[in-house]
């Protein structure tokens, strides 16, 4: 009898699978399934997203500098101590990733006009660039995972999920 390789399942086969090993383990089914539908959501996208940053020419790290600094209320500067602490990296990592993305015209530094001691880092045109055709690159993917749904279910399913995230704040996690 030859050695047979077990068909490649299909993404939602292997998360009922995966459910109903955490289900014959004694976990909830309907959490589970929900739990693990997220879960793996997110890490298809989390893997697209690297590979359409990559393909934009910017790291990970470096997209939350752009992503922090695009949405900074009126467009606001930040410290480099800021976007580390939003990046979770070390002032020092923080310091090294603006050098490469200065360098390449996403950000400017310049010093503070109150406080010459300190830096401050804003977004170029270029850097804002990058970062609108990422989310709008993003935003086509992610409408076509959307589809199969109607707008009153994505509506719903967004508000659940928003819920859900709420809770989070309350949550000991």
């Amino acid at each position: 009898m030859a050695n047979r390789q077990p068909a490649h399942l299909t993404e939602i086969q292997e998360v009922r699978q995966v459910v109903a090993a955490y289900v014959a383990a004694g976990a909830d089914e309907s959490v589970q399934r929900v739990i693990t539908a997220v879960h793996r959501l997110s890490r298809r996208l989390n893997r697209w997203y690297d590979r359409q940053l990559a393909d934009l020419g910017v790291s990970s790290g470096e997209w939350t500098v752009l992503e922090r600094l695009a949405r900074s209320p009126d467009e606001a500067p930040l410290t480099p101590s800021e976007l580390a602490a939003a990046a979770n990296v070390a002032p020092s990592s923080m310091t090294h990733r603006l050098d490469r993305m200065r360098e390449r015209g996403l950000i400017e530094r310049y010093a503070d006009p109150d406080n010459r001691v300190r830096v401050r880092v804003r977004l170029t045109d270029a850097g804002y660039g990058v970062y609108a055709q990422a989310i709008r690159e993003a935003d086509l993917v992610e409408a076509d995972l959307l589809a199969a749904l109607t707008a009153r279910q994505v509506q719903t399913l967004a508000d659940l999920l928003e819920k859900v995230l709420a809770g989070l704040d309350d949550a000991d996690l």
